[in-house]
């Protein structure tokens, strides 16, 4: 996958710190947090950048805890989505991954040639909101977007083999 924070400065290195709550938070909410809710939110925070489908999840936490199950995974990852600690998205893959949610909105770009995804910022993306409600009165909800395209390295490699079959 394309390291994209080598490449747009802008997209990864945006200059915010990822603090994560623990996983005690949810004992704070009146959630009982057992041993295998924890080593769920271990998983997802042990690398917030990634996106995890529910089946990665659960073969993550099977290597430490080969007692729990898949349906467990699945439970705990939505009452982690309810709870607005782990957001669920659709990449354009057509299955649902999850990933830490962050004190900031962020949105995905992802490449449809390699499958690199990168994460931008709000900052980045300034002011679309407003521009998509003036234009057709529709306000956007908190969501991210997703957008598709090629990468950097992608466009390079196309550009190249295009190069190479003109000569």
């Amino acid at each position: 996958m394309t390291d994209f924070a080598a490449i747009i400065p802008s997209v990864s290195e945006h200059g915010h710190h990822h603090d994560l709550p623990p996983a005690s938070v949810l004992r704070e909410r009146g959630k009982r947090l057992t041993v295998q809710r924890a080593a769920i939110w271990d998983v997802l925070a042990a690398e917030p950048e990634l996106h995890l489908s529910a089946e990665e999840v659960a073969a993550q936490v099977n290597d430490r805890l080969p007692q729990v199950n898949a349906s467990t995974v699945y439970r705990t990852l939505d009452v982690l989505v309810d709870e607005g600690l782990v957001r669920r998205t659709d990449l354009g893959t057509g299955r649902a991954v999850f990933e830490p949610a962050h004190e900031h909105q962020h949105h995905h770009l992802v490449c449809e040639s390699c499958g690199a995804v990168a994460h931008v910022h709000d900052d980045v993306l300034e002011g679309i909101a407003l521009r998509i409600e003036k234009s057709s009165g529709f306000r956007l909800g908190d969501r991210e977007v997703t957008l598709f395209g090629l990468c950097l390295e992608c466009q390079a490699r196309a550009q190249s083999e295009r190069v190479k079959g003109a000569a």
